[in-house]
């Protein structure tokens, strides 16, 4: 749906702007104390963890995920900061929220 808005409609960006990626890209990870965020979400109980994914959602199952060095470099490389989506064969590819929701399930 939006590749054929894109298509019918062009680009939404500054027309001077140049959106080309950067050839190397310099990429840290931390993992920000996810043991101790782990710690704290198995010390509180069902009633507690339910509020929370209530109000904030799946968000806690991220925690659980262990992040693929080879994949978020090749994310990286396809990344586009002008869109703020991937972008491959000049075609935009962004996520929709049901997408989001299976990827977190």
């Amino acid at each position: 749906m939006s590749e054929d808005t894109q298509s019918r409609e062009g680009d939404c960006e500054i027309a001077c702007f140049d959106s080309s990626l950067l050839q190397i890209v310099c990429m840290e990870c931390r993992m920000n104390h996810k043991d101790d965020l782990k710690g704290i979400w198995k010390s509180w109980d069902d009633a507690k963890k339910m509020h929370f994914q209530d109000k904030y959602g799946d968000v806690t199952q991220l925690l659980f995920v262990k992040p693929d060095d080879a994949l978020l470099k090749a994310m990286v490389h396809f990344w586009d900061p002008t869109y703020r989506c991937f972008t491959f064969n000049e075609v935009d590819m962004v996520r929709t929220i049901e997408e989001y929701f299976t990827l977190l399930h």
